[in-house]
């Protein structure tokens, strides 16, 4: 069953790509006018447009693609209210994967596709903050809440959707913590998410049904930095729950960077050096989300007024760990061997073992933990970590 929401987003996102290709399509062909042709050259120094006419050809489509976006608006709006579908695991990672690859363009241009941030509990409903919602469907709440964040492009139900292992259950049968999912659009800036989930925490813990005695937060990938920048903007803020939160866990969290997008930014500012390369160094388009993993960004600072597809030095703003907290590092490497030549140069294969355990030459940057809050497992991927029995042996070991 496709819902009139997903066909509205998906139609819209779809006239999005039509003008962008046309665009691209336009500067390609502009470039190789000027060079074929001399004049065309003179005319530019003339102050006369060149291609004055394929100019208006595009102008037409452009303003076609426009109008059809409009008519798009007007016909299915009244329908996007409907909500998306819960229960249709690939409905819901398709758009998970598409968010993080340009969910900052989706919620920009009111896509009904773009997700916003919220809480689901352990049946994957979502969790209203009305205090008889909470307590209808967490009828037997513990005072202690584990809150579990997603990597890129995943969703919630990547915590609990495999055969191998459920963490969350895990948590719950153990420890006793009543366990709750974040769900949100990692296509946006890690600190635009990191300030949303702040102010979410806040009230998820103002609203529970029982006095909330402690707090946890688990984190994969680009869920533990995340989890960083809203502990950085609570603190900052003397927000309550930030003085609940007892252990922060962060699972294959690429606190410096990720080497795929640190590839991926100097591929792109290669192109744009070169002309007919440059409309299509496709990585400029990719989301903010993506972009900010190339150093690890967590604070607004970190990219405000800098062009983030240019190949720059690492301008973070330290952000040291929050002391009155436990914090738990987990990295995993592909070899046998941690000291293995494919565990060094490509770690989990998306993130290298120095930024999973916070290492850093400058020592303002560099993540202070004691060496028995940090495991390395061997023969491991990056996606591993979520459902794999040793790792969750770990963490209900760290945690008991």
């Amino acid at each position: 069953m496709v819902s009139v929401k997903s066909v509205h987003g998906s139609a819209q996102l779809l006239l999005d790509v039509a003008g962008g290709v046309t665009q691209i399509v336009e500067r390609t062909h502009r470039t190789i006018a000027r060079e074929v042709n001399p004049l065309n050259r003179l005319r530019d120094i003339a102050g006369v447009p060149p291609e004055e006419r394929q100019g208006r050809t595009y102008q037409l489509i452009q303003s076609s693609t426009s109008l059809l976006q409009r008519g798009l608006h007007r016909s299915l709006d009244r329908f996007s209210v409907e909500e998306e579908p819960q229960h249709f695991s690939n409905s819901v990672r398709a758009a998970a994967a598409l968010n993080g690859v340009c969910g900052d363009h989706l919620e920009a241009s009111n896509n009904p596709l773009a997700i916003t941030m919220h809480f689901r509990d352990s049946h994957g409903e979502k969790v209203l903050f009305g205090s008889e919602n909470i307590d209808a469907m967490i009828p037997n709440a513990s005072p202690r809440i584990v809150v579990l964040v997603h990597g890129l492009c995943l969703s919630h139900e990547y915590w609990k959707g495999h055969s191998k292992g459920n963490l969350g259950t895990e948590l719950q049968r153990a420890p006793g913590y009543t366990p709750v999912y974040l769900n949100y659009n990692t296509g946006r800036h890690i600190s635009s998410n990191g300030k949303e989930l702040s102010k979410q925490l806040q009230e998820l813990v103002e609203a529970w049904p029982v006095e909330v005695e402690e707090l946890t937060l688990i984190g994969h990938s680009m869920g533990g930095l995340v989890i960083r920048s809203a502990t950085w903007y609570g603190s900052e803020l003397n927000m309550g729950w930030v003085k609940l939160l007892k252990s922060a866990l962060y699972l294959g969290s690429p606190h410096h960077g990720a080497a795929l997008a640190k590839a991926g930014n100097l591929l792109t500012f290669v192109m744009k050096k070169f002309r007919y390369a440059s409309p299509f160094a496709f990585g400029q388009h990719t989301s903010a989300g993506i972009k900010d993993l190339r150093h690890g960004n967590l604070l607004d600072e970190d990219w405000e007024g800098i062009d983030q597809d240019d190949f720059h030095p690492d301008y973070r703003k330290p952000v040291p760990l929050r002391e009155g907290t436990q914090h738990y590092f987990i990295a995993a490497a592909i070899g046998n061997q941690v000291s293995d030549f494919p565990s060094t140069m490509v770690g989990d294969l998306l993130v290298r073992l120095d930024s999973a355990k916070g290492h850093h030459s400058d020592e303002l940057k560099k993540l202070s933990i004691r060496p028995e809050n940090c495991r390395v497992f061997e023969k491991l991927n990056h996606l591993d970590l979520l459902d794999n029995k040793v790792v969750h042996e770990q963490i209900l070991k760290w945690l008991a």
